[in-house]
């Protein structure tokens, strides 16, 4: 009877732990991967969460579209987004999204085309240009981080060969 009754109560908690707070968890075996390791996608998805943590850590909160945004901004002024949308394959709703986030921080402008009063063209502002300038120098540095495992001729492999996935 007392055994049932201990089923009912809720686990004690350790001296100064707090109310919510959860063990930690037992030491796990290592696992059978199966083919796993020899599939590309696999490869590259747990290549990128190793870029993306590293990018979080090194960037912070600015997500990777809104650099590469403001790259294709400042190298193109005047962009249109249906142009931005097809350069970074993503749709319409997800890049009036970015610019809207852009222009929230007062990174970019639209102004209507002289040519095509139908289109607006995307500009940086000065206070994105600082940003892009900032972002750019992070991004560098967290390149490197993984740029330098390699040498100069297996990167330009490494590149060409995930090229050829995209393009």
């Amino acid at each position: 009877m007392a055994a049932r009754l201990r089923s009912h109560h809720k686990p004690v908690r350790a001296a100064g732990e707090a109310k919510g707070a959860h063990r930690q968890p037992a030491v796990s075996t290592p696992i059978n991967v199966s083919f796993l390791p020899n599939l590309l996608g696999y490869n590259l998805r747990r290549a990128q969460i190793a870029l993306w943590k590293d990018f979080i850590r090194t960037v912070g909160a600015t997500r990777s579209g809104i650099f590469s945004l403001l790259v294709l901004v400042e190298a193109n002024p005047g962009i249109a987004q249906i142009d931005l949308a097809n350069q970074l394959m993503i749709d319409k709703a997800s890049i009036v999204g970015l610019i809207h986030d852009l222009q929230r921080r007062k990174w970019a402008e639209r102004h209507q085309s002289s040519v095509d009063r139908r289109r607006q063209g995307i500009f940086l502002t000065a206070e994105g240009r600082r940003a892009l300038k900032k972002l750019r120098e992070d991004m560098l540095e967290h390149e490197a981080r993984f740029t330098r495992m390699y040498t100069a001729e297996e990167l330009g492999q490494l590149l060409q060969l995930l090229r050829r996935l995209h393009t």
